[in-house]
């Protein structure tokens, strides 16, 4: 693909932006083009901070150059560890400070003719999160679509979806010629519409997409991320058609067991060997997907029940009327003749995935099918929440609450068993088809470093992206989440968080320039050698029969 054009209103196709760390909280800004206050409490602000008492330093940028000069005595300036006096010229990675908030500079590589660009994987998951808290709140539908075109298409594809989207779709890139595309608002048969005319608009071969929408494949960021790579993998197995779904089941507890190399998780399983051969009922307590629902599996496996069905109702997928009807049958109970999908756990077990997710209604209907399996069952659910404090507030049943009430398990944190995170790691890794998993000693510091609030599930789809990013090679740190820094651990930690930036932005601009290299280095507004050995820093080796000059 060759050069990009300039835009003919003269406007650089780059979009200089800074990233900022501030009370443990993180945001990205971009700079406008122009002369405009730098840090201040007012909206006048390019970085808005409360607390300031008066605007300090003025930021110019012109598409191609940016300073920044001090404007006031305090609060001072501090441009990669020196003091400003005056000004400076800003450049990509440049760490600023002004009093105790911490920003990295950044040039992003892509703006169609609209002024659009495509965020790097950070920014796309944080926007993830707060549209599926909007939309929870709203009522509406979200969707996801996972991209992945043939090598050197990946560009074009990202071109036609920033020349088509509407202004609140939003555009990302995954890995090498992968995208991630979010659509607040939007249901799946729209979303299927606008992403079919778009690929058709590419007109481009080999290219498949996997979606996923919120609630009803997925109730978490991480879940909804899970979903729209297994529906990607089903497009590229099946090829039978360009946009695929998740599979058309739910998917089932994993068969495996779980890896428990670390103290608290041993002590888990022993608690639940213990406990499998009793008809008790047992609750599962824990954060969303630190991994219940495979230690919960222990129960049934470990029990007289063995041979007998295990059935996993995910609680919070029975979002329509459809899916609550199949899975807990008719108003009223069941009768003579009547079915659901929870009677085929008659003499085995029953798994209520993250119960405390089940409406008012099916809670009633729940209690019906319980009392028709009768002591038939042998009843096992998991939950993130506080049942009895739901009760208390009216929003869960008291007799549901009473018919789970037996033992109770709490299942650690992922973050609270380390021993256990490695070798997950590289189990996940192998199941992405990375046979020989290396994994550098930065990466493994990171693994073991990370709060991994997402818990199990995050820690699966950052390895998937992660050999996505490697190919064959060594996972390298860069190639892995980093933690928010908290202001307070000091200026050490803030160069992971640069390199974190400095990887998502050249993993996007080689995907706009088609991995040109020389193209994506314009765009980054450094030399080609630079890249090459940033490239190499991080382990972005280019896909077979890419462009490399």
């Amino acid at each position: 693909m060759g050069p990009q054009p300039e835009p003919e209103n003269g406007t650089s196709s780059n979009q200089a932006f800074v990233a900022v760390r501030h009370d443990e909280r993180s945001w990205v800004v971009d700079l406008p083009e122009g002369e405009a206050p730098f840090v201040g409490p007012s909206d006048g602000a390019v970085v808005r901070i409360e607390g300031f008492a008066r605007a300090q330093g003025l930021v110019r940028w012109d598409g191609e150059n940016l300073s920044l000069e001090r404007t006031a005595k305090s609060p001072p300036i501090y441009v990669n560890g020196k003091r400003l006096q005056a000004r400076a010229i800003l450049k990509p990675g440049d760490e600023l400070s002004v009093g105790d908030a911490r920003m990295v500079v950044g040039v992003a590589s892509h703006r169609d003719a609209s002024g659009r660009r495509a965020l790097t994987h950070h920014e796309f998951r944080e926007r993830l999160g707060e549209e599926l808290a909007r939309a929870a709140r709203r009522g509406r539908p979200t969707a996801l679509v996972m991209v992945q075109a043939k090598s050197g298409d990946g560009g074009k594809v990202l071109e036609t979806a920033l020349a088509s989207f509407r202004a609140g779709d939003v555009v990302a890139t995954y890995a090498h010629d992968e995208l991630e595309l979010l659509f607040p608002d939007t249901s799946g048969d729209q979303t299927r519409a606008v992403v079919s005319r778009v690929l058709a608009s590419a007109g481009l071969a080999g290219v498949w997409a996997g979606l996923a929408v919120a609630p009803h494949d997925a109730d978490t960021a991480e879940r909804l991320i899970r979903s729209a790579r297994l529906a990607l993998a089903r497009a590229r197995r099946e090829k039978t058609a360009m946009i695929a779904g998740p599979p058309t089941r739910d998917e089932g507890i994993s068969s495996a067991a779980p890896i428990t190399l670390d103290e608290a998780s041993q002590a888990v399983v022993e608690r639940l060997t213990a406990l499998a051969p009793a008809e008790t009922p047992v609750l599962l307590t824990g954060e969303a997907s630190s991994g219940k629902g495979v230690f919960a599996r222990i129960l049934h496996d470990e029990s007289p029940r063995a041979q007998a069905p295990l059935v996993v109702l995910r609680c919070a997928g029975l979002v329509d009327q459809e899916r609550i009807d199949e899975w807990l049958g008719p108003r009223g109970g069941i009768e003579d003749g009547a079915t659901c999908r929870l009677l085929d756990a008659r003499g085995g077990t029953l798994l209520l995935d993250e119960v405390s997710e089940l409406p008012p209604d099916p809670q009633e209907r729940l209690l019906d099918v319980l009392d028709a399996l009768e002591s038939d069952v042998r009843l096992v659910a998991t939950t993130h929440m506080d049942l009895v404090s739901l009760a208390e507030r009216g929003a869960f049943s008291e007799a549901l609450v009473e018919a789970l009430q037996g033992e109770m398990v709490e299942i650690p944190a992922l973050r609270e068993r380390p021993d256990d995170i490695v070798p997950l790691a590289e189990l996940f890794a192998r199941q992405s088809g990375l046979e020989d998993v290396k994994l550098s000693p930065g990466a493994l510091a990171r693994l073991r470093s990370h709060p991994w609030p997402g818990n199990v599930l995050e820690l699966r789809n950052a390895m998937e992206r992660a050999v996505r990013l490697a190919g064959d090679g060594e996972i390298m740190a860069e190639h892995l989440p980093s933690d928010n820094l908290p202001v307070q651990q000091g200026e050490g930690r803030l160069r992971e968080h640069v390199d974190s930036i400095e990887r998502d932005a050249i993993v996007k601009a080689l995907a706009d320039a088609n991995h040109n290299q020389t193209h994506a280095a314009r765009r980054l507004g450094i030399s080609r050698r630079a890249l090459i050995y940033k490239m190499e820093k991080y382990g972005l080796k280019p896909p077979p029969g890419s462009s490399r000059k």
